[in-house]
């Protein structure tokens, strides 16, 4: 099973904390169920967020150093990158109805690669991944239809897509 983080969830490790109770158990909980993915537009989606944080917070910066060493190096995570031609076909027609490229690569990284979505934004997310149309279904890798849901929702369904 392939679950595919929002970057919400990579931003603690790089020291900045998610208003998600239970965050660390329940993600250690589901990384022993799943392949966790991240689509590389994550990175530099929370570098964007450390350094706004930085400006009140300089030891934010170290720990970014320290995170992206343990996420491009660890062998918990695994980077899909945003530049793979399925992922940029489907990225480019969901930014038709969603004008903020990254969440579209993000979302498309999890339509092509994934079985579950994981994001604090499940209702916008949910809409857009119902409008990528039937063609583009050639470019999912998963057997199931993609599931768009919360860090609570995927522990609770212990991995599993459907």
């Amino acid at each position: 099973m392939k679950v595919l983080l929002d970057t919400s969830f990579l931003l603690p490790v790089f020291g900045v904390d998610v208003d998600v109770p239970g965050f660390k158990e329940q993600l250690l909980h589901l990384s022993k169920e799943a392949e966790l993915l991240v689509n590389s537009l994550s990175i530099l989606e929370a570098k964007w967020i450390i350094l706004r944080i930085s400006k009140k917070r300089q030891d934010v910066l170290e720990e970014f150093k320290k995170g992206l060493n343990l996420v491009t190096r660890g062998e918990t995570l695994r980077i899909v990158p945003f530049y793979s031609p399925e992922i940029d076909t489907v990225a480019t027609f969901v930014y038709r109805h969603h004008r903020d490229y990254i969440d579209c690569s993000i979302l498309a990284s999890a339509y092509v690669e994934a079985d579950i979505f994981v994001t604090m934004e499940k209702k916008k997310m949910k809409e857009l991944a119902e409008l990528i149309y039937p063609e583009l279904s050639a470019y999912r890798q998963a057997s199931s239809k993609l599931v768009v849901a919360t860090l609570s929702e995927a522990v609770r369904r212990g991995g599993k897509s459907q």
